[in-house]
C-alpha cells in the first residue's frame, strides 16, 4: 500500500522548497526497476482491470479552438522546442519550479504566488502590444542558504517593432517593481536592457525580430559580474536555438498538426478529477519541448533522445512514442529511478510491468504525489494523481493507469 501524501498543493513558485524525506514500504507485487533481461511485455487480461468510470478505448480529440488564445497557444506549444532551460546555463539549476504557456491577460502575469508566473504589471504590456504566443520557465537550485534561480521566457509579437517596444515597456516596469536598478553589462550585447538593483537579482529585456527574450536570475551573493556573466550564457544560448525558429504566419498556425498520427487518441482524456484539473497544457509536444515539463529535465533530456521520442500527447496521462519496445522499457527505467524523496510502491493490479513511485511532496512541489509509468509497445505512458483531503491514497490512479494501458493495448 502507497503511504498517504500531502494534503496540501500549490504552485512552486510561492516559496522555496525544503524536501522532507520519508520512507514507504514497497507494496506486494511491486516489479523491481532493474534487473530486465531481453525486454518483452507481460502478458495482461484487458478484461480483468479495474478502469472504473474512466475510457478503456482510444477517444477521438477535438482541440478546443474557440478563441484566437486558443489558436495562438498551437504556436506557443511549438515555441518549447525552441526555449533553453536555466540548467543548461548552470546544471546546479535542475529542480523544476514552473513552466507555463504565456498568453496576453492570462493568469499567468499575477503577483499571487499560487497563479502567477510573471509580474501582474507586465499583462497590460503584452496585451498592449499584441502578444501572439509565449512560454516561460522557471527552475532554480532549492537551496535556501545560497540560491540559484532563473526564468526564461520567449514572447513573439506581431512585428519587429511591436517587439522592440514590448521589451523597452517591460523594462521600465521594472522600475516600479524594483526601483533603483542600475545597469548590467552583457559583453558583446550593447543594446540589451539588463540590470540589478543589489547586484543579486537580474533583469534581462531584448527584442530579436519579433521575439522578446526575458529572464530574471539569481546568485547565491552580490556578485554583479556573476550575475551579468550568468544572464549573457543564458542570452548567448538562446539566441542561438532561436536562429532555427521561424515563426508561423497567424493566418497558418491552424495548418500546424494538432494530432500528428492520432497520437491524442492514445493519452487518457481529462476528467472532472483534481488531478485532471492539473494536465495542462494539453496538446502536442516534440521531445525538446517536453522536456521543459520534466522534473529532471536535465537527466531525461538524453534518455528522451536515446529512446528516440519523436512525438509526446500531453493529456490527463502523457504518453511517449519511442523507436521500439526496447527503447519504450529503457525511457520507463529513466522514468521511474527514485530520488531522494522517492520510493516504489504497488503497481495497478493486473499491469505487471507498470512501475509506480511515490513521493512526499513538499507543500509547492510542482510535481504529483504518485506516479505509474506503462509500457505497451513502443508507447511509454505516465499517469499521476495527488494525494486526497485527510491524507488519503486517490485509488482512482490505479483505474486511470488501468484505463491507460487498455486504450494503448486497444489502439496502439
Amino acid at each position: 500500500m502507497p503511504r498517504p501524501a500531502s494534503r496540501f498543493r500549490a504552485l512552486p513558485f510561492a516559496a522555496a522548497v525544503l524536501v522532507v524525506v520519508a520512507g514507504v514500504t514497497s507494496g506486494c507485487g511491486a516489479q523491481p526497476i532493474e534487473g530486465r533481461g531481453v525486454p518483452g511485455m507481460t502478458p495482461v487480461d484487458l478484461t480483468s482491470l479495474a478502469v472504473g468510470p474512466f475510457p478503456s478505448a482510444p477517444v477521438d480529440y477535438e482541440p478546443k479552438l474557440e478563441t484566437k488564445v486558443d489558436v495562438f497557444a498551437i504556436e506557443s506549444r511549438r515555441l518549447f522546442g525552441y526555449l533553453v532551460a536555466p540548467y543548461e546555463v548552470d546544471s546546479e539549476m535542475s529542480a523544476l519550479d514552473t513552466t507555463r504557456i504565456v498568453s496576453a491577460s492570462s493568469s499567468v502575469f499575477s503577483d499571487s504566488p499560487l497563479l502567477g508566473a510573471l509580474p501582474e504589471r507586465f499583462g497590460p504590456v503584452a496585451e498592449r502590444n499584441q502578444l501572439i504566443a509565449g512560454v516561460v520557465t522557471t527552475r532554480s537550485n532549492r537551496k535556501l542558504r545560497a540560491m540559484r534561480n532563473m526564468s526564461i521566457a520567449l514572447l513573439r509579437f506581431p512585428s519587429d517593432e511591436s517587439a522592440r517596444s514590448a521589451a523597452t515597456e517591460f523594462d521600465r516596469a521594472m522600475d516600479e517593481l524594483t526601483p533603483n536598478r542600475h545597469p548590467l553589462d552583457i559583453t558583446g550585447h550593447a543594446n540589451v536592457l539588463a540590470s540589478t538593483a543589489n547586484d543579486q537579482k537580474g533583469y534581462l529585456f531584448t527584442a530579436r525580430g519579433p521575439m522578446v527574450i526575458m529572464s530574471m536570475s539569481t546568485v547565491p551573493q552580490p556578485d554583479s559580474t556573476a550575475l551579468a556573466t550568468q544572464l549573457g550564457k543564458m542570452l548567448e544560448l538562446q539566441l542561438e536555438r532561436l536562429a532555427g525558429y521561424t515563426p508561423t504566419p497567424v493566418d497558418q498556425i491552424l495548418d500546424l498538426p494538432l494530432n500528428p498520427d492520432g497520437i491524442m487518441r492514445l493519452a487518457l482524456p481529462v476528467s472532472g478529477s483534481p488531478t485532471s484539473q492539473r494536465a495542462q497544457p494539453v496538446g502536442v509536444y516534440d521531445a525538446a519541448a517536453q522536456v521543459h515539463f520534466e522534473p529532471r529535465g536535465a537527466e531525461l533530456k538524453a534518455a528522451l533522445t536515446n529512446a528516440g521520442v519523436d512525438v509526446v500527447a500531453r493529456n490527463d496521462a502523457t504518453v511517449y512514442r519511442t523507436r521500439d519496445l526496447d527503447s519504450a522499457f529503457r525511457l520507463q527505467h529513466a522514468l521511474t529511478v527514485p530520488g531522494d524523496e522517492e520510493q516504489p510502491f504497488a503497481g495497478p493490479p493486473g499491469i505487471a510491468d507498470a512501475q509506480c513511485l511515490q513521493r512526499d511532496a513538499d507543500a509547492f512541489d510542482p510535481r504529483h504525489d504518485y506516479t505509474c509509468v506503462l509500457v505497451h509497445g513502443r508507447y511509454v505512458a505516465v499517469v499521476e494523481a495527488d494525494g486526497l483531503p485527510g491524507e488519503q491514497f486517490d485509488r482512482s490512479l490505479y483505474q486511470r493507469a488501468s484505463a491507460q494501458y487498455s486504450i494503448l493495448a486497444r489502439g496502439a
